[in-house]
């Protein structure tokens, strides 16, 4: 069996902090998910290389980096790994092509970068006169234009504000998409962990707690007061219908109504809280709900006097999850393969990128 690309293995003490972490995954996008003080940012230290004394190893895509065992070991100015910390640090006294080019880069990994990321209008500009997100999106550009092997991102949207971080989600978009890079992303935002990952790893008190694809972690028992504590929603994506400037239609087909106008064809992923989906068993009437989405039932999860049910959306069969009461559930005779009508508010949509 070929060996996964990907392996890190760390265990450290900081003082009363102790990080024990063991994962091997295959998939290109990885997100380390958390509250804050889970060890994140520490993970992504040791990855870099800057706890020296740290028991070790670690391999991203095939190459190996790090091996106590074996006493390997690549300084970190060798290990090849594009880093953009929270917030990004850029040289004030040069200008965003300069800032770019700081780092003897590769030529043609910087002038991909810079497609990619539409940053040419900025070159010319003094980084002191962007704003936050421009600023994120040039911190990026110079990480992915050294030409790494993998792109480390420690929470790149936590000092955005909210307009900002769905245009800077959207670029990392944009790069997840594009280039054929590894990418390991720190967050505790539950939405960023479903748009951009494959694959999830929850850590909690420096200890790995789940693994596996996001949308069944984040929405497991296990992790499920954590990630509902963090916002978690149900995400969908699509495209805005031609001529249908107000509808988002998914790969699956449901087709959703949104609260504001947008431009035809244009690319969303937008967000629904749990608690904000009625489910009805009979169609409903007329109501001022204007998404009724058909879906059936695959499973029922009690949580105290609440209960998560979760929905296969026809035809597709995509995803949705709906927070109701357990009361709720029994009157309804809600079960496996029940057909219901989940409907959603147009209102309660909210555009995530």
């Amino acid at each position: 069996m070929t060996a996964p690309p990907h392996l890190v293995s760390v265990a450290l003490k900081r003082g009363r902090f102790e990080l024990d972490v063991a994962l091997a995954w295959q998939e290109r996008v990885s997100v380390f998910f958390g509250p804050s003080g889970a060890g994140k940012s520490t993970l992504f230290e040791a990855i870099l290389g800057l706890h020296p004394a740290t028991r070790s190893r670690v391999r991203i895509g095939g190459d190996w980096l790090e091996d106590s065992e074996t006493g390997r070991r690549r300084p970190t100015w060798q290990r090849g790994l594009g880093w953009v910390p929270q917030e990004p640090t850029l040289f004030p006294h040069l200008d965003v092509e300069a800032n770019l080019r700081f780092a003897r880069p590769d030529a043609e990994a910087l002038e991909r970068a810079v497609e990619v990321l539409e940053l040419r209008p900025l070159l010319g500009r003094d980084v002191r006169e962007l704003s936050g997100g421009e600023r994120q999106r040039v911190a990026i550009g110079r990480a992915l234009g050294s030409g790494p092997r993998a792109l480390l991102l420690d929470e790149p949207l936590a000092s955005l504000d909210v307009t900002r971080r769905a245009n800077v989600l959207r670029d990392l978009i944009r790069v997840r998409d594009a280039l054929e890079l590894p990418m390991l992303v720190i967050t505790h935002d539950p939405d960023e962990a479903l748009l951009l990952g494959e694959r999830i790893a929850v850590l909690d008190a420096g200890r790995v707690v789940a693994s596996g694809a996001p949308a069944d972690v984040l929405w497991s028992q296990a992790v499920l007061p954590l990630s509902e504590a963090l916002g978690l929603e149900n995400v969908l994506e699509g495209r805005v219908g031609p001529g249908e400037e107000r509808r988002l239609v998914t790969a699956g087909g449901v087709r959703l109504t949104l609260p504001v106008a947008t431009a035809a064809g244009e690319r969303m992923s937008v967000g629904v809280r749990a608690e904000d989906i009625v489910l009805a068993v009979d169609p409903p009437g007329r109501i001022s709900a204007r998404n009724v989405l058909p879906a059936r039932v695959t499973r029922c999860e009690p949580a105290g006097d609440d209960a998560f049910v979760h929905l296969a959306l026809e035809p597709g069969g995509e995803r949705l999850v709906a927070k109701v009461t357990t009361a709720a559930v029994h009157k309804l005779e809600l079960r496996p393969d029940t057909r219901v009508h989940a409907l959603v508010k147009a209102q309660a949509i909210r555009r995530l990128a």
